[in-house]
């Protein structure tokens, strides 16, 4: 008979002393609730009261079925059980739970003995399960104030509407990028709605796990080299840092290549050295939206940015995520790189630390995530954003989806689109066919009246896509909040980059 299997994975960042730590624990199936049960731990957890905020962890599942393909676990919501003293909520249909404080605090968050409703013949059988948990942040439904005024091509408010961005009232802002650049963000997601976002830019581990869960012709298109590649081969580009590799090569068709990480390169993967803490490079829009499909979530529009950095406080002329327009500028230095303590020994202890192109260390390229992060520093130090965002400003560029196409209706419907699925082609999209697929460069992207099936496999301009941010290589300038001066993507967006990541968010329940 089969063993049943749990196998859990965490999609974060770890440090020495302000390590988040997620893990998921005592997992069991209970077949008379038809639940699985787990406990859910992180380290230096909080919820703001002050600024109705929290961490929180977002869980989700993957089971095996009988022709050995990995796909959703059925979940039904029935039975559930979250202990007191923690509240879960689901986003929309049920792909994954998110998990946080009730109450005010600070500190170790343990939550034990949550039970999850899944199919009864899932309950009852043996299957092979792996979990789950990626670190996300509440960002609370409030308006804000988009642009400094300052940063090229920066929004500016048009005085008729007000200076803070509202859903439904004040939600006219004047776009320089846009044509005509007066701008009607109503049916945008334009920040004024409650979304999670991820704390961290997807790390080189988080990019394996997802790839060890494919078919052989879905890991395809994800990769450079085909899945039957000799073992040892580099999975993306032997460049700056990144190092996954080919574990064990797949055979055509049949059976997927098992991938792992080998930072120091003597082909024994996945050690404690072997860089999986490091945000995840040269990814393309198609991995990008395929990996964001599979984890139930969807991208971040840049307005959901600049609000995830800036928060509710009043612009500053220039400013980087953590709050002013100060930045290091000091070349860093490494202790113990690859490694889950992997640390920048000489960053600043009074203004901004980002990874950049006037300090990143002597291993060019991303550093792990949430480096600047230690017991003594501060939002600022930290290069923490208002909200508790890490590295909203350096490490990767983060690919968004621009204003300009908030004059295209049907992107108010993007809140509700983590139901985007990843395809048995290995790429994002629909196969109803009474859905239109609204993320940039879809095979249909709303040409009337076609609607799905649709996906992303890099055939079609991914018009509207924007990167901010700036990345490890780039000018401070690229590293202000309101920065746009990165032009517009205008073809498929399947160029793999060193100093482009992956981040996602979901519309909060």
């Amino acid at each position: 008979m089969k063993k049943l299997l749990f196998i859990f994975f965490w999609m974060s960042a770890f440090a020495i002393t302000k390590a988040n730590n997620i893990q998921i624990t005592n997992v069991s199936v209970v077949p008379a609730n038809s639940t699985i049960k787990f406990d859910v731990s992180w380290d230096n957890g909080w919820r703001s009261s002050v600024l109705n905020n929290w961490d929180a962890a977002y869980v989700f599942f993957k089971v095996k079925d009988v022709n050995g393909n990995w796909g959703p676990l059925s979940v039904t919501a029935v039975n559930d059980v979250t202990p007191s003293g923690f509240i879960g909520a689901y986003i929309n249909s049920y792909l994954g739970k998110f998990f946080y404080r009730a109450t005010s605090g600070s500190g170790t968050t343990t939550i034990t003995n949550i039970e999850i409703g899944i199919d009864p013949p899932q309950a009852s059988g043996i299957f092979d399960i792996k979990g789950f948990a990626i670190e996300m942040v509440y960002v609370p439904q409030t308006g804000f104030y988009p642009g400094d005024g300052s940063s090229t091509n920066s929004y500016t408010p048009d005085p008729a509407y007000g200076t803070t961005l509202q859903q439904g009232t004040a939600t006219h802002l004047i776009d320089p990028l846009a044509t005509p650049t007066l701008i009607n963000a109503t049916g945008f997601q334009n920040g004024f709605k409650a979304f999670y976002c991820m704390k961290y830019e997807l790390s080189m581990g988080g990019y394996r796990d997802f790839l060890n869960t494919l078919t052989y012709t879905q890991q395809i298109p994800h990769i450079v080299p085909a899945p039957s590649a000799t073992a040892g081969s580099y999975a993306l580009i032997n460049a700056y840092r990144n190092n996954i590799k080919i574990k064990t090569a797949g055979i055509a068709s049949s059976t997927p290549a098992v991938f792992g990480c080998d930072a120091n390169n003597n082909l024994v993967y996945d050690e404690a050295d072997d860089g999986e803490w490091i945000a995840c490079n040269y990814l393309n829009w198609v991995d990008h939206a395929a990996y964001l499909a599979w984890a139930g979530l969807r991208p971040l529009t840049e307005l959901e940015y600049e609000k995830a950095a800036r928060g509710i406080q009043l612009p500053v002329a220039s400013e980087y995520a953590w709050g002013n327009n100060q930045i290091s500028t000091t070349i860093y230095n490494y202790a113990t790189p690859n490694t889950t303590s992997e640390t920048i020994t000489n960053g600043s202890a009074t203004i901004g630390n980002a990874n950049y192109g006037s300090t990143y260390p002597f291993l060019a390229g991303p550093t792990r995530t949430g480096v600047f992060a230690t017991a003594t520093s501060n939002r600022i130090t930290s290069g923490g954003s208002f909200y508790g965002v890490m590295d909203l400003s350096g490490n990767l560029a983060e690919r968004v989806i621009s204003t300009t196409m908030a004059t295209n209706s049907s992107y108010a419907t993007l809140g509700v689109r983590e139901s985007v699925q990843i395809l048995a082609n290995g790429y994002a999209g629909f196969t109803s066919t009474s859905s239109a697929f609204n993320w940039p460069g879809s095979t249909i992207y709303f040409i009337p009246p076609a609607l799905g099936p649709s996906y992303i496999n890099g055939t079609v301009n991914a018009t509207g896509l924007i990167y901010k941010g700036g990345h490890w290589s780039s000018s401070s300038a690229n590293l202000r909040i309101s920065d746009r001066s990165g032009l517009l993507v205008t073809d498929p967006n399947i160029a793999r980059s060193s100093d482009v990541g992956i981040r996602g968010c979901a519309t909060a329940p």
